[in-house]
């Protein structure tokens, strides 16, 4: 079975202040960690995937930078250009265009990410057997390593604290449906949880990489 991976690209970056830094390109994605862009973490791990046989990466007119070093990587990856409306909204303009099927999206900016997480996600999708699965972390893990989210979501069930991360997989042809049958995968793993909004969280995961 094909499964295909999408690399979410195209955001504006809005809450990162590039003032306080000194880089060669204001866009996020090109964060310099270690001797590679804070993408390419990303483009190494879902290329080393056992499970994932398919790279697409949606940039936007916010990321023309992003998008050129990504072509001079030279790499098995396809490029398209999304209309920038918002990440569902070219989630959705992705999918219908290359008519995926089963599909997994991962934002650009978790580097510290491994190929063996991705597949064990996937692998939980299929035992799961929903049209759907996002995965999410307890607000617990983030206090435990001095991180603040962006998106706080509470359960209905257990009041729980939950921060989306980033990852999802979906069945392409349930793309239209209004409502998914969703489930929630709640990971433990703390490579996950250094998604990069802002200078902050960016000095955090410099300081972590280097220990990690």
């Amino acid at each position: 079975m094909q499964i295909a991976a999408i690399i979410m690209a195209g955001g504006k970056s809005s809450r990162f202040d590039f003032t306080k830094i000194e880089i060669e390109y204001q866009e996020k994605l090109l964060l310099p960690l270690g001797d590679k862009y804070l993408i390419e973490h990303v483009i190494d791990a879902i290329l080393a995937s056992k499970r994932i046989n398919k790279l697409i990466i949606a940039v936007s007119s916010f990321t023309p930078h992003t998008k050129s070093i990504i072509k001079r990587l030279n790499l098995p990856i396809e490029l398209i250009e999304t209309p920038g409306a918002g990440y569902h909204s070219d989630l959705k303009f992705i999918i219908k265009k290359l008519k995926l099927g089963i599909t997994m999206t991962v934002v650009a900016d978790i580097p510290l990410i491994k190929p063996e997480i991705l597949d064990e996600i996937i692998n939980i999708y299929f035992i799961l057997n929903k049209p759907a699965l996002t995965v999410m972390a307890d607000m617990r893990l983030f206090n435990q390593h001095g991180l603040t989210p962006t998106i706080v979501f509470t359960s209905e069930n257990d009041q729980k604290k939950l921060i989306p991360l980033g990852i999802n997989v979906i069945n392409g042809d349930a793309i239209d449906q209004q409502e998914l049958d969703q489930a929630i995968l709640i990971s433990e793993r703390i490579e996950l949880i250094y998604n990069i909004n802002t200078i902050d969280d960016y000095f955090k995961l410099k300081k972590k990489f280097e220990n990690f």
